[in-house]
């Protein structure tokens, strides 16, 4: 998802692009340059991502290596304990290193990264009728069309991680379900995850097909869909 997350940071800067000027002339230039990265994060939405150990050669870059560190220190002081190291594989064969954790319960799971210089965590916890609940920290909520049964949150990293987590066991708590205990293993929250994918791909799969593209540019774009959303959809199916 690391991947995913790369993806919503391209889509998020194009739009930046026109943010100060509402006119449906400027965003009709950014449009084009937007139908790229939204074709490749519908095509991933459907596809596997892979988690792996690390091979020999790999480590994590230099770069990321005290944000690595300084997210590692925050999650076991909240009680979490570290599972260990994993590249998420994306459908091209790209690695990126994750790190990986669960908390005292079993119920929630969940990785660090970096992109660039930047910190990204997700905590995952899943429930009984293929019920997710994801939230994000370090990135936004832009996304393409999900089922309601993934219940979602994302909040800004100078969100205390306490904070998060509660935010977290809250949207649990009014669901009214109970999160399923995972194992204590490293292979053990990717799965979650892996499930997590399989189910929203099945969601996606049975949407009509008009209808599931236009919630996806409603998605991307938010309140920029007048601006944008038409356009987008046209050049989307036209091409």
């Amino acid at each position: 998802m690391l991947t995913y997350v790369a993806l919503i940071a391209v889509a998020t800067a194009l739009l930046l692009v026109g943010l100060n000027i509402s006119t449906r002339l400027t965003y009709r230039k950014v449009a084009p340059q937007l139908v790229p990265t939204i074709r490749k994060m519908r095509k991933l939405a459907e596809e596997t991502i892979t988690y792996r150990p690390m091979q020999a050669g790999e480590s994590i870059p230099a770069s990321a290596v005290a944000l690595f560190d300084a997210a590692e220190r925050e999650v076991t002081s909240a009680g979490f304990t570290v599972l260990g190291d994993l590249m998420e594989v994306d459908p091209d064969g790209n690695p990126k290193p994750t790190r990986w954790f669960v908390d005292r319960s079993g119920t929630i799971c969940g990785w660090f990264g970096a992109l660039g210089t930047k910190p990204v965590m997700m905590l995952f916890s899943e429930a009984e009728r293929d019920t997710y609940f994801i939230t994000g920290r370090g990135t936004t909520a832009t996304a393409t069309a999900q089922p309601s049964t993934n219940h979602r949150e994302f909040l800004g990293w100078d969100v205390e991680l306490n904070d998060v987590v509660a935010r977290h066991k809250a949207q649990i708590a009014q669901s009214g379900k109970s999160a399923i205990v995972q194992a204590a293993r490293l292979e053990a929250a990717p799965a979650v995850v892996s499930r997590l994918r399989a189910a929203t791909a099945r969601w996606r799969s049975a949407q009509p097909p008009n209808a599931l593209l236009e919630q996806d540019v409603r998605g991307l774009v938010g309140d920029k869909w007048k601006y944008l959303g038409p356009t987008l959809v046209r050049l989307l199916t036209s091409t």
